[in-house]
């Protein structure tokens, strides 16, 4: 029996949330220009994960979801690691925004359901 809550569906809208949450919320919260332009970056190759990765709300399935949650893993980890940059390090909004952020994505992997229903399972 599988105990975790989070289904591969909602998973993927939570990372396009993420995405549209790194895109936006770095600008609404005045952050500097080093540390917007880092987030764009992420976001746009999590997007193009995420997009391409094995879920329902995939627009073309074609990696794996146990694969992407091989690699979330390594993005969590380098959220977590940027907290020592000293454009995070210098600005107390941009280190909480960023320890927030790396605790709301770490909290979504390990609740993952990462064997659930995708995209390309039939019934």
């Amino acid at each position: 029996m599988n105990t975790k809550p989070i289904s591969p569906k909602v998973h993927g809208l939570s990372d396009y949330a993420l995405v549209g949450s790194l895109l936006t919320l770095p600008t609404v919260l005045g952050l500097n220009k080093k540390v917007k332009s880092l987030y764009a970056a992420e976001a746009l190759t999590l997007l193009v994960y995420v997009a391409l990765s094995d879920h329902p709300a995939a627009v073309k399935p074609v990696i794996p979801f146990t694969t992407h949650g091989k690699i979330d893993p390594f993005n969590i980890a380098q959220f977590a690691l940027q907290s020592f940059w000293k454009p995070f390090r210098k600005d107390k909004k941009a280190l909480l925004f960023n320890l927030g952020f790396t605790a709301l994505a770490g909290a979504v992997v390990l609740l993952t359901d990462w064997h659930g229903r995708t995209k390309t399972q039939t019934l």
